[in-house]
């Protein structure tokens, strides 16, 4: 099991960082459950959302399984109005 926490802001500015260093660690680990705890995060931009689509992908390929936990109310309402609460693992 790998886990990752995601920073306080996911966006544009670092969101590339954050892709390159979770895909490393789940290509070097290739863990079966992944994952993200969004405690200290309060903005996702659409830039991080895209990750987290791309890292459920990956996952799901691998046969593995990505898990989102610890999300405050603004940042799951977020996922939830782009849909992905219906194909993501969240645990809130």
């Amino acid at each position: 099991m790998l886990e990752y926490k995601i920073p306080e802001r996911l966006d544009a500015v670092n969101s590339p960082d954050v892709e390159k260093e979770l895909l490393s660690k789940i290509s070097s680990e290739n863990p079966q459950i992944t994952i993200c705890d969004f405690s200290d995060t309060v903005y996702i931009s659409s830039a991080g959302l895209r990750i987290m689509l791309v890292i459920t992908k990956v996952m799901s390929k691998n046969g593995g399984k990505l898990i989102l936990k610890e999300m405050n109310e603004d940042i799951y309402n977020i996922f939830k109005m782009a849909g992905f609460h219906t194909i993501m693992n969240i645990e809130r």
